[in-house]
């Protein structure tokens, strides 16, 4: 399986032999495809793990302009089901690629657990750049909850998770709904109550904007070029607004109202270091609940992303510190 950031590698041999990567809307459409591409064989691999028996309702429209839909997973068995928490999941792709079914078959595996899974559909930057894909991320929020009865969801019983960017704008929603101020500030308006968010489940992800340009690895120019031009693309050409990325940055904003964490990362993966790290300081600072999943004397290379690669023993491991941390959080409900 190729990671992400792997991935980049690729991408910047593309890039410097390529007249046409001269600004950053060519750049992200390179890094988009190869990001998809990735993406596809990630999606394969995964589906060798999946269980059949797991019901899929896809494309669902949740929004009507633009117009964007999500899938649900459910156990076979939902409606001999209490209606069940849901983990709602915000898929990765550095805000310009992707897809709703990058990991369908992880969520299989969740939805076979006993759980709701929903997958969510955004727009890509640069052409929706911030804060399209979060007010996207409410509107889907408000559907689940205003439809629950339909789906057999228990709407007062969500885990908000994201992968990589996902993790990114899962964490940053979860900063509004639990802090007025930023969101006031931000001019958001949460659809949903803070009380029907139980946990937040991240892996890989990017909680300080400025931090992320500041620290991408100078010898590694594939990557430093890469957060560039992703950074450019979700804040529309912002990325020297050192005072705008910190607005835009969820670690800033964290309070003793954040739901509780679970966060991973990779002994491989750049981000682990430079954002989970830290971000986990920022939450314990603030006295939230957090599980963290670092492997740092793993002799595993955990990569970019590492939590889908289910051949390796820590990305089992994390699947299943995973559903203890729902069952932890959701025993009230069950």
């Amino acid at each position: 399986m190729y990671s992400k950031i792997l991935a980049l590698t690729v991408c910047l041999i593309m890039a410097i032999g390529s007249s046409g990567c001269q600004n950053t809307q060519s750049n992200t459409k390179i890094i988009a495809r190869i990001f998809n591409t990735s993406t596809n064989i990630q999606k394969k691999i995964i589906d060798q793990y999946a269980p059949a028996d797991v019901r899929v309702q896809r494309n669902i429209k949740y929004m009507q302009d633009p117009a964007l839909i999500l899938d649900i997973y459910q156990p076979q068995n939902i409606q001999q089901l209490k209606p069940r928490p849901t983990i709602f999941w915000v898929h990765g792709g550095g805000w310009v690629s992707g897809s709703k079914e990058h990991a369908r078959g992880y969520f299989k595996l969740l939805a076979a657990q006993g759980y709701n899974v929903v997958a969510v559909q955004y727009q890509f930057a640069p052409q929706a750049t911030y804060p399209h894909q979060l007010l996207q991320i409410n509107q889907a929020l408000k559907f689940i909850t205003e439809h629950a009865r339909d789906y057999h969801i228990n709407a007062q019983q969500l885990y908000l998770a994201g992968d990589s960017a996902g993790a990114n704008l899962v964490s940053h929603y979860a900063a509004l709904l639990s802090n007025p101020v930023f969101a006031q500030q931000s001019k958001i308006v949460p659809s949903i109550q803070p009380a029907q968010i139980k946990g937040l489940i991240l892996h890989c992800g990017i909680y300080d904007m400025n931090a992320f340009v500041d620290t991408a690895p100078d010898e590694l120019k594939l990557i430093e070029w890469g957060v560039v031009n992703l950074v450019q693309s979700y804040t529309g050409n912002k990325k020297n607004d050192a005072d705008f990325l910190k607005s835009i940055s969820p670690i800033q904003y964290i309070t003793r109202h954040y739901p509780p964490v679970l966060i991973s990362g990779g002994n491989q993966d750049f981000l682990t270091e430079t954002q989970s790290m830290p971000f986990v300081k920022a939450l314990l600072k603030q006295d939230v609940e957090v599980t963290d999943v670092f492997y740092p004397n793993s002799k595993e290379f955990l990569v970019h992303e590492y939590q889908f690669m289910l051949s390796k023993k820590a990305s089992q491991q994390t699947f299943q510190q995973t559903i203890e941390f729902i069952k932890t959080y959701s025993a009230s409900a069950l």
